[in-house]
Formats: structure tokens, sequence, C-alpha cells
């Protein structure tokens, strides 16, 4: 307990904003988003399968964006480039505010998944990752525990703007947030980092700044973490997007489907805690390929009973792993690829995510559209996730 005093105590200034890069990533998540999905369909006269098109497409089309801006992190000044990710997540929320065409839609959600969901979080653990060597995976956990705490809190608050606002006036709020309070407490906790004594220390992975991202892509140990992080992002979106249909198929409310979020944002933070002194004492190489375990438990949970307390069990066991595993990944990147092109590293990694969030909705939806139970879906599902766990053991025999 010290040793975490110490670190919030001594860093307390970096790990916040990291903190705060992660908590407001939630202007582009789909948790968040989904919230003006309905008033957005309606005014332009889509259907779900509409919707759910145009915002895979937008999805997909930031994550092969991402690459090219998550890399200017590792050529970048810090607080020049967290300013230019603050401008894009403002000007993404004014341009779906003032849409007036389906055209502008599509740029307004492409934007904030690339800047929000994919450049914010992008941010937030590239920093940790730079900026800390022997207490890494402490302060990936502490940084990213902005991400459960705004699954927590940032969709009641969103509802009640929507309800007082309307969703036009929601997002012209959340842009004047941006830049009236985020951009100062940015540039507040960044002049003060600068007075510490936060150490770079440049390990050597594949050794220079100029690799390629072809090497990287064809890196051994970037095929056997790919699939781990693709389930990940492919079955949360999967069971978020749908899990009001789900809990009509499985006789539980929307008020119980939506408050056992708090399960998920909850352990995930837990696990993002715990997660911290383990790699910091064994390794991330040897816990990745148990960070699933807990997961394909949680999935298969929603098989055994239609009981509703189910449903946050299920999403506890996942969340656990989410958050566990998102600390352990993080800090893997640095001891295979090094800190000198992690940006480049974990833009590449995040676009496999971001894809697998476009995808997942997509693979569920076909399936129960073809008159597949939620069940069947979710074993099937189960048993992919089973076969990444296998393939991660990989991991162990490999040598950086």
């Amino acid at each position: 307990m010290s040793n975490w005093k110490t670190l919030i105590t001594e860093y307390k200034y970096i790990l916040s904003l990291g903190f705060v890069f992660a908590y407001f990533s939630s202007f582009g998540q789909t948790f968040l988003i989904s919230l003006y999905v309905p008033d957005i369909e309606s005014w332009l006269g889509l259907n779900n399968t509409s919707m759910g098109s145009l915002y895979a497409a937008a999805t997909v089309a930031s994550a092969f964006t991402l690459p090219t801006l998550g890399s200017v992190f590792d050529r970048m000044k810090l607080g020049s480039y967290m300013a230019m990710i603050l401008i894009g997540l403002m000007t993404a929320l004014l341009v779906l505010s003032f849409s007036m065409h389906i055209i502008m839609v599509f740029v307004g959600l492409y934007m904030l998944r690339l800047f929000g969901q994919g450049l914010m979080s992008h941010t937030a653990v590239s920093t940790m990752s730079r900026y800390f060597d022997s207490n890494r995976g402490k302060a990936i956990g502490i940084a990213t525990t902005g991400h459960p705490f705004g699954e927590a809190t940032m969709p009641v608050v969103i509802t009640l703007l929507i309800g007082w606002l309307g969703w036009r006036g929601s997002l012209q709020l959340n842009a004047a947030i941006v830049f009236v309070f985020i951009m100062p407490l940015v540039y507040w906790l960044y002049s003060k980092k600068q007075k510490g004594q936060v150490q770079v220390e440049l390990e050597v992975g594949l050794g220079t700044t100029k690799v390629s991202a072809w090497k990287i892509l064809s890196h051994k140990a970037f095929l056997i973490i790919a699939p781990a992080v693709f389930a990940l992002g492919f079955t949360n979106t999967a069971i978020f997007f749908f899990q009001l249909k789900l809990g009509a198929a499985k006789g539980w409310s929307a008020a119980w489907v939506s408050s056992s979020l708090a399960a998920f944002a909850g352990a995930s933070a837990l696990g993002m805690f715990i997660a911290g002194p383990y790699i910091d004492k064994l390794t991330a190489k040897k816990l990745f390929p148990f960070v699933l375990i807990p997961y394909v438990i949680g999935v298969l949970t929603l098989l055994i009973s239609d009981s509703p307390i189910i449903y946050p069990l299920s999403l506890a066991l996942m969340g656990f792993a989410n958050g566990f595993g998102g600390t352990v990944k993080n800090a893997l990147f640095v001891e295979i690829f090094g800190a000198d092109i992690i940006g480049k590293v974990r833009s590449l990694f995040v676009t496999v995510m971001v894809l697998s969030t476009a995808l997942g909705p997509l693979f569920f939806g076909v399936l129960v559209d073809a008159g597949y139970t939620f069940n069947e879906v979710f074993l099937r599902n189960a048993l992919g996730i089973a076969l990444v766990i296998l393939w991660s053991f990989r991991i162990k025999r490999f040598q950086s």
C-alpha cells in the first residue's frame, strides 16, 4: 500500500493526465454514443440496420486512420499532441451537433470514434507506458480507471442532458466543457508535470522510431497478442449493443440491464488496480495467457440461467478480465516492442480493437436474425475465445 501511496503522491500530475484522457474518452465510446442513436435514427428516418451500418462504417474508417495519427505520439511533444486530440474531440462533438445531412452525421461519428474512443484512450495509456518503467503496471492501472469511472457516471449525466437540452444541445454543451474545463485542466496538469522528475527510459524493442508499421504487423508477437485484443472488443461491444434485446429475451427489465453496468465498471476498476503490482513483480508476458479465462467464464455464465442476478455476475467477471487484461496488454506492448515506438505500436493494436467493435455487433446481429438464440450465439463466442486463450500461451515461448 505504501508503494501505491508513494507513486500517487510523487507522480500525481502525470497520473491525473492519464485518468482525465481515459475518463473523457467516454465521449467516443459505444456505451455513450448509443444514447444519441434513437434521436438520430428518428431524425434521419433510419431503421436499426441502416443506423448500425452507418455506425460500423464510421468505426472502420476511424480504425484505418488511427495508425497515422497514433504514431505521431512518438515524434510530437506531449503537450502539443494532447492539445491536438482535445481540439479534434471538441470539433467532433460540434460537427455531429450541427449536422444537417447523413454525410455530416457520418463525419461526426467518425471523428468521435477516432478522437474519443481511439486517440483519447491511446494518449492516456501511451503516456503512462513512456513515462514509467519499474512502476509501469501500476501507472497504467491508475490512469485507465478513468474508463470504468466513465462507464459508471457518464451515461447518467448524458441521459439527463439529452432530456434537458435535446441531443444537439447536449453535444454542444459537451464541446463547451472540453474547451472551458478539460483543456485548461490538462494544461495545468501538464505544466505541473513538467516541473517534476519523471524519467523517460527508452527500452530496446524494435530499436528505432523509424520502424515501419508493416514490420510491427508481421512481428510474431503482434500475431500472438492481436487475437486477444480483438476478442475483448468484439464481445464487449456486441453485448452492450444488444443488451436491451438480450434483457428482453431473458425477461430482465431495461432498468435492471442498465444498472448492471455498474458491476462491469466496478470489477474493471478492481482488475486494473490488482494487475499493476503483479505486472511489476511477474512481468506482463507471464500474465498475458491467463487474462481471458475470467472473461470466457463470464460469457458462459450467461448460459446457466435466466435469473436476473446472472447478468451483473457475468458482467463482473467480464469486467474484471477487461480491466486486468487491458492493463496487462498495455504493459506487454512495452516489454515486447520497447517504449520508443509505443505510440505506433499501440495505434496498430487500437486499430485492431476498433475494427473488432465494428464487427462484433454485426456478427451477433446476423446470427440472431438467422434464428439463433442468444445462448447459442454466446456458446459459439465462448468457443472462439477458448481458442484465443490457447493461442495466447505461445507468448510464453516468445523471446523479445
